[in-house]
Formats: structure tokens, sequence, C-alpha cells
């Protein structure tokens, strides 16, 4: 197995210890960030790329992602999705997210523009809505990977490009973004992984067993999620 560039990968949060570890990509990871990840940002935007390990097959942590139509299995930030638009399948469906009540913005708007089942790809962008991330676009990606551990399991990648609101720093505002994707990923790695040790048949097939055991992990987390955090990128 080639290796790559070493880059920060996700820790799950634990009081003392740091957020990430150094990790190496693959030649076919890197290959896969070009050909899915390279989000062209304007002058007046930013972008980033987030990256977490998961230990569980890319299946089980795809079983979430893939579902346009409930982002919130995973996404501890939103409280409910309803597709407004399409089947929640193909490219163009259109969904409305709510936004949990105790964070700021209120909703939000957003387009499916690709679902690739054969290279699981998810991507979005946001239409509309209350909030200050305009132009924000979003892709997710998960792949099998021999974790750094030497353990097998998943790597999932999500990258983002997003207007600078007036007033703020493109620091700033990735701060905010890396912050809710981490949270976001650090859930979808616990869902995966209960998933997968419960009954690793159900990663193909989620649509019954993925929302039983997104719905315990979420109340897990409910006393974890961060605070501070403002308007919350679905």
């Amino acid at each position: 197995m080639e290796v790559g560039r070493v880059v920060k990968m996700e820790r799950e949060y634990k009081p003392g210890e740091p957020l990430y570890y150094d990790g190496l990509l693959t030649d076919l990871e890197e290959m896969r960030i070009k050909q899915f990840h390279m989000l062209e940002a304007r002058e007046n935007q930013t972008r980033g790329f987030v990256f977490k390990e998961i230990e569980a097959p890319a299946e089980c942590a795809w079983s979430f992602v893939r579902r346009f139509d409930r982002p919130q299995d995973y996404k501890e930030f939103l409280f409910d999705c309803v597709v407004m638009k399409g089947d929640g399948r193909q490219p163009g469906s259109v969904r409305h997210v709510i936004v949990k009540p105790e964070l700021p913005g209120k909703d939000s708007l957003e387009e499916l523009l690709i679902l690739d089942e054969a290279n699981r790809v998810l991507s979005f962008r946001i239409l509309a809505g209350q909030h200050d991330l305009h132009s924000y676009k979003s892709v997710t990606s998960v792949v099998d990977r021999t974790l750094t551990n030497g353990k097998p399991g998943s790597l999932v990648v999500e990258s983002y490009v997003v207007d600078v609101p007036d007033g703020n720093t493109a620091e700033q505002t990735n701060t905010l973004v890396k912050t809710v994707i981490r949270t976001h990923l650090i859930t979808l790695g616990q869902l995966a992984r209960s998933l997968k040790e419960e009954e690793a048949p159900a990663c193909s097939k989620p649509q019954y067993r993925v929302r039983g055991v997104a719905a315990r992990i979420t109340r897990d987390n409910s006393d974890q999620a961060y605070s501070g955090v403002g308007t919350s990128p679905s």
C-alpha cells in the first residue's frame, strides 16, 4: 500500500487529549479527493477538509451518509428534515432541514447534487434558509481503509466551501464549520460501530435497523454536544 501526505484525523473528544492524530492517506484516497473533493473557492469564500477514521466497514458508515432524507440520524444539531422535491435519491431532490431550537439559525433548504452509490459519495448545496452559511456546498465520501491503528475500517472525508460572512475571518468561519462537522462525524462513527456490532447485514439494508441505532446514540450524546456553536450546516 503506497501512502501519500499526512492529514489530521479527528479523534473522539476526551478531556485533556488532542482533538487530532496524524494519519497517512493512500494513493487511492488521494485520487478520490482529487476526483470528488476539490471544490473551488471564490475570493470571498473559504474551504476545508475534515477526515475521520471509523472502526467499521464503509458500508456501515455509508448507510447513514447516503440518507439525504434523514440527515438528523447522525447530524445531532438537526431536529427534523422533510423532502420537498424529488425522492431524496436523485440529484435535484430538495430537503428542508430544521435546526435544533437551542442553536442560532432556524432552517436550511438544501439540494442534492450527487448520490453516487458505487463510489459512496454524497454532495449537496444550501439554497436558502435562516442562517449565515451562504453558498455552502459539501461533499462527503466513505471508503474502506486499514486504519492508523492497523485495524480494518473506513475513512470518511467531508469537504466544504462557503462564503465568509461580513465581519468574520476565514479562520473563524472554518473553525465554526469544522466544529459542527467534527461533531457529526464523531456521532457517525459511533453509529457505524454500533451497527457493525449489533447486526452487520443491516449495513446494506439501512431503512429500518439504522433508525433504531441512531435514536439510541443520539440520546446517549444529548448531553455531550458542543456549546457555543453558531449556525449549523447540515
